[in-house]
């Protein structure tokens, strides 16, 4: 598969079905995200945090999906010449969030609470619909400790809370090579 491909399939696995027109995933089955990118946007469109959200929604998130590094090493299954090699992709989640919550601290919960929810949604598949054998486990000593999530202190400003957390994880598939 090409990292294009597992692109893509994480993407939809969090995201839903993809939009040709926005260049989004716009049916997230993830409460809380209401699209999904591959690529940072030209333009911050708000109605995006809230999209597919219930009406009055007070925390809604866009989902940025990356793979900044990947690792491949030969694994010891036909030989020298021959046989598997794994590949490791270390996978960003970058949730942004936009709130209107009148607190700070109300918006961090809700942070809180999606990071909840995309936790428990990649325990669902760990294959996140079949796009990898595996992500958000313990792959070796030097990459992939499962599931690490960065948060930052969210900030209140005219009345619009942003805040921002990270999840790190591996995804693995192996390849005939």
């Amino acid at each position: 598969m090409s990292i294009t491909s597992v692109l893509d399939g994480i993407a939809s696995y969090f995201g839903g079905e993809y939009d040709p027109v926005t260049r989004t995933y716009r049916s997230s089955p993830v409460p809380g995200i209401g699209v999904v990118r591959r690529g940072i946007p030209t333009d911050d469109k708000t109605a995006d945090y809230v999209n597919g959200l219930p009406a009055g929604a007070r925390t809604g998130c866009v989902l940025l999906v990356a793979i900044p590094r990947q690792h491949e090493r030969r694994v010891a299954l036909g030989g020298e010449h021959s046989g598997m090699k794994l590949i490791v992709y270390d996978v960003l989640l970058r949730a942004f969030l936009r709130s209107n919550t009148p607190y700070a601290e109300e918006a961090q919960d809700d942070a809180y609470a999606l990071r909840d929810a995309l936790v428990a949604y990649m325990r669902r598949d760990r294959t996140l619909g079949g796009c990898v054998v595996q992500a958000g486990e313990h792959v070796t000593e030097a990459a992939g400790d499962g599931i690490d999530v960065e948060y930052s202190q969210p900030a209140t400003k005219a009345g619009l809370t942003k805040g921002y957390f990270e999840v790190r994880f591996a995804a693995v598939e192996y390849i005939e090579a």
